[in-house]
C-alpha cells in the first residue's frame, strides 16, 4: 500500500492505536512490572520461538532463491557509484549485523567454564549465521525490489519476503515468533540491567541505595531505571533508524574500546594476534566516530549515559572515601607488597589447598624468572546444593586461607617475591586455577606431585591432565616438589626455618 505523500503514516504518532512505539513502551512498562515480582526467566520461550524463526528463515531462503533472476542481479544490484565518504557511512549502517557477537559477550558470565574455549564455538556460530544468512537474504531482498520500492518494508522486511516467496501463514508466523523474541530480548535486557546495577553498588561504583530489596527481594531502584529509561527513549523516538542509532553507538563504541585496550595489553602476545586486534580496533573506533558524526541523537544519547552514570560513581566514591572501613591486617599486608613494579612483571600461579609445603619451591622460581607468584587457594566444595552468598567463605572469613596465606606472605618477604593472592570456591579446582591463569596473564602454573594412590586417581581423574585440557596452548604446567629447593642456599634455608 502506498501513502500519499505529506499525509501521516500508521504508527508514526506515538499515542496512534497502531503505533509499535506505544505497544513497546506498554510491554517494557508491563515486563518491568513482573520483574519486581522477581526475575522472569524466558530462556524456554526465547529458545523455542528462535528455533522456529530458523526453520522459516531456512524456508523462505530455500524457496526464495530458485526465484532469484539471478542473470539480471547483477544489474539489479549495481555498482558502488558515488562519492567514498558517501560509501563508507553506507558501510557503517550495515555494521550492526554481526552485533550477535555482542550478544554472545554477555553471555561470557554465565557459560560453562573455561570460558574462553566455550565462547569460541558460540562467536564461530553466530559469525557464520550471520554472514551466510544476511548475505543471502540480502540478494533476496535486492531480487524482490521490483514489486516494492527500495524505501518499503523497512521495519517488517523478513515478514514481507515471507509472504512474497513462501505465502500468507508463513508470514504470520515470523510476526508471531518475532514477537515472541523481541519480548524475550526485552525481558533478558532488563533483568540484565537490574543485576548490573546491584552488582556495582554492591562493588561500590554506584550509590547503595540501589542495594534496597522490596518484599520479593528484588532491588527496586535497578527495576525503575531499567524500565523508565528505555520508556523514557520511547516518548522522544520510537523511529527504528533513529533507536537503531542509539543501540549502534553503544555497541560498536564498548567493542571498540574493548579491542583496542587489548591490543594495547602487554601481555596481548603475538605480531599476528597483535596486529590483527590493533587493526580491528582503528576500524571499529573509524565507525564509532562515523556513528557519532552522522547521527547527532546518538552522539546527545551516549554523552548523558556516560555523564550520569560517570558522575553517580564520583559521587559514590567520595563519599566511600570519607567512610573508607579500615582494611585488615591480612590485606594492609598484601597490598604494601603488590607494587607498581610488581604488577608489571610476568606471573607464574600456584595452586593451593591449604599446603604451604611448595611455597619456598614456587618461590624460588618465580624469582629466577623474575615474576610475581599468584598464589591460587581453592576451597574444593564436593555437595550437591548451592550456598547462599552470605553463606560462603571468603579470603577473610576462611581460616585455612588466612593462615596460608599469612605463611605465604612471611616467606614472600624473606625471599623478597611478589605474590598476588586469589581465593575462591569450587566444586572442580581445575577450572578455577585454569581459569584464573588466563585471567591473570599466567605463562606457567605450578601444581605439586600427587601423593594419592590409583584408587583416586580412577575416581578423580589425573588433574594435571585435567588442567592441561582446559588450558590455551600458551598456558604450561610444570610439576614441582619441595625437593626443587637447595638446601644447602642458606638464604631459602633461612626463610623454611622461619
Amino acid at each position: 500500500m502506498v501513502y500519499e505523500q505529506g499525509l501521516p503514516q500508521p504508527g508514526e504518532k506515538l499515542l496512534a492505536w497502531d503505533s509499535a512505539g506505544l505497544w513497546a513502551i506498554v510491554a517494557i512498562a508491563a515486563i518491568g512490572c513482573f520483574n519486581l515480582m522477581g526475575p522472569k526467566h524466558t530462556g524456554g520461550f526465547a529458545i523455542a520461538a528462535a528455533a522456529g524463526m530458523i526453520a522459516i528463515t531456512l524456508l523462505i531462503t530455500i524457496g526464495a532463491l530458485p526465484q532469484v533472476d539471478w542473470r539480471h542481479l547483477p544489474q539489479i544490484v549495481g555498482g558502488l557509484h558515488g562519492h567514498p565518504k558517501d560509501i563508507w557511512v553506507q558501510f557503517v549502517s550495515i555494521v550492526l549485523a554481526l552485533s550477535g557477537v555482542e550478544a554472545i559477550a554477555n553471555l561470557t558470565g554465565v557459560m560453562k567454564r573455561p570460558v574462553h574455549k566455550t565462547s569460541r564455538k558460540a562467536i564461530w556460530v553466530v559469525a557464520i549465521e550471520v554472514a551466510v544468512f544476511n548475505l543471502l537474504l540480502a540478494l533476496v531482498m535486492v531480487s524482490a525490489s521490483s514489486v516494492m520500492g527500495r524505501d518499503e518494508h523497512t521495519n517488517d522486511m523478513l515478514a514481507f519476503l515471507s509472504l512474497h516467496y513462501v505465502g500468507q501463514w508463513a508470514e504470520i508466523a515470523v510476526r508471531i515468533l518475532g514477537g515472541i523474541l523481541l519480548l524475550s530480548a526485552t525481558n533478558t535486557a532488563i533483568t540484565d540491567m537490574i543485576a548490573v546495577q546491584y552488582l556495582m553498588s554492591r562493588d561500590g561504583e554506584i550509590p547503595a541505595a540501589l542495594q534496597k530489596l522490596n518484599r520479593f527481594g528484588v532491588p527496586f531502584g535497578p527495576v525503575m531505571i531499567a524500565a523508565l529509561i528505555p520508556v523514557g527513549v520511547l516518548i522522544f523516538s520510537h523511529n527504528l533508524e533513529t533507536l537503531a542509532a542509539l543501540y549502534a553507538i553503544g555497541v560498536i563504541g564498548a567493542v571498540a574500546i574493548n579491542v583496542t585496550l587489548c591490543a594495547m595489553h602487554p601481555r596481548m602476545r603475538g605480531f599476528a594476534r597483535k596486529g590483527g586486534a590493533i587493526a580491528l580496533g582503528v576500524v571499529l573506533l573509524t565507525i564509532w566516530v562515523t556513528v557519532a558524526i552522522t547521527k547527532h541523537e546518538a552522539l546527545i544519547f551516549v554523552s548523558l549515559v556516560m555523564v550520569a552514570g560517570l558522575t553517580a560513581r564520583w559521587l559514590t566514591k567520595n563519599v566511600a572515601t570519607r567512610k573508607a572501613p579500615k582494611l585488615s591486617l591480612l590485606q594492609q599486608a598484601i597490598q604494601e607488597q603488590l607494587t607498581e613494579a610488581a604488577l608489571a612483571k610476568p606471573r607464574v600461579l600456584l595452586g593451593s589447598y591449604g599446603s604451604t609445603d611448595l611455597a619456598a619451591a614456587a618461590m624460588r622460581y618465580a624469582k629466577e624468572q623474575d615474576a610475581t607468584l599468584v598464589v591460587c587457594f581453592v576451597r574444593e566444595l564436593a555437595i550437591n546444593s548451592k550456598i547462599e552468598a552470605s553463606e560462603r567463605f571468603t579470603l577473610e572469613t576462611d581460616p585455612a586461607a588466612v593462615r596460608t596465606f599469612t605463611r605465604f606472605l612471611d616467606i614472600a618477604h624473606g625471599m623478597k617475591v611478589p605474590i598476588l593472592p586469589i581465593y575462591d570456591t569450587a566444586a572442580d579446582a581445575a577450572e578455577i586455577m585454569a581459569e584464573a591463569a588466563v585471567l591473570h596473564g599466567c605463562d606457567q602454573i605450578l601444581i605439586g606431585t600427587s601423593r594419592q594412590g590409583l584408587l583416586h586417581e580412577y575416581i578423580k581423574g589425573s588433574f594435571q591432565r585435567r588442567l592441561e585440557s582446559l588450558l590455551p596452548s600458551e598456558v604450561r604446567v610444570k610439576v614441582i616438589s619441595r625437593g626443587s629447593v637447595d638446601m644447602a642456599d642458606h638464604e631459602f634455608a633461612h626463610v623454611l626455618q622461619s
